[in-house]
Formats: structure tokens, sequence, C-alpha cells
């Protein structure tokens, strides 16, 4: 049988006294330690990477799901100024079921400030979503999905984060197209 032993280990020599330096079992440490970082660094870029990839996949879902708005034979639209300046468009589909807002041209708000959606009913307002921080330009589209009995959608400027129930006056109001 044959066994295997370790390479011999380097010694060297310190006040006449032999000392034993692993030299071995240090590099092999080094590399482990190399190769335990690049193992993290990998799963961290795989982790990234599905990220992105599942972030890729539902951007062009709804951007198909805004196209379908948008190009419906039943799509009608609305455009209205906003009180305190620019303008808010509402295009509807109720075959579709959705519904696209955008904006153009409103005015910035500080940090602690949002421009909040509402979809309003015979239930009362209910939250639709929150508008990105673009100063003066189109916001991106927000797709929403009013329900049967939806009236309105109302634009509020409120608190960063956003609110359960408007907390000012609406800076637009429009009424949805019937049916």
């Amino acid at each position: 049988m044959w066994i295997e032993r370790p390479e011999p280990v380097a010694r060297a020599a310190s006040a006449g006294q032999g000392e034993v330096v692993a030299l071995r079992s240090s590099r092999a440490r080094a590399l482990a330690g190399v190769a335990a970082i690049a193992s993290a660094a990998a799963i961290a870029l795989g982790v990234v990477a599905f990220d992105a990839r599942r972030d890729l996949g539902d951007l062009q879902l709804r951007e198909r799901e805004v196209a379908a708005v948008l190009s419906a034979p039943d799509a009608r639209m609305v455009r209205l100024r906003v009180t305190s300046g620019g303008s808010g468009t509402v295009t509807i589909s109720r075959a579709r079921g959705g519904m696209v807002f955008t904006t153009t041209g409103l005015p910035r708000l500080p940090d602690a400030r949002v421009y909040e959606l509402w979809l309003m009913g015979p239930d009362g307002a209910r939250p639709a979503g929150l508008l990105d921080r673009r100063a003066g330009g189109p916001s991106g589209p927000v797709l929403l999905r009013p329900l049967d009995g939806d009236q309105r959608v109302g634009l509020t400027v409120e608190p960063a984060g956003g609110s359960r129930k408007p907390t000012t006056r609406p800076v637009l109001l429009a009424d949805l197209p019937p049916a």
C-alpha cells in the first residue's frame, strides 16, 4: 500500500536553532481565501444578473401593456392642465381594463413631497401610484387598473412615500371617459 506524505517543509535557521516554516500551508490558505472571495463575487454577479434579467422582463411586459392600452380601438384620451403648472394626459381603454397616465411640465417638488395619483369611485379615493421625480420633463407612463366604478382620476402633492388618503386638494382632477 502506498501512502502519500506531504512535501517536506522548508527549515530556517535562527540563532542556531531550527524553525519550521510551513510554506505549503500558508500558500494553500492564501489560495483558499482568494478562491472564497472569487466564489462570493461570482455568486453576487449571478444574483445581479438574475435581478437585471427579471427587471428587464417586467419592463418589457409593462411596455406591452401600455402599448395595448394606447392602441386599443376603444382608447379615449383626456388632456388637462395641472393647476400648479404643466399638464396631465389620461388614456383609458375599458376593453383592456387599463389606463395610462403621463405628465409634462410639472414643477419640481422638494424632496419631502411627491406627486400621487388617485382613482376615485363610489367608495372614495384609493392610491394609484407615485410619479417619478423628473423636473419639468415628462413622467414615465404610469399604468393603472381602474375598477368598473371608478369615475375620476386625481393628482395631489403628498408627503414623500405617499399617503393612504389624499391630504391636499388635487392639482389635477379628471372625469374618466365612460365605457
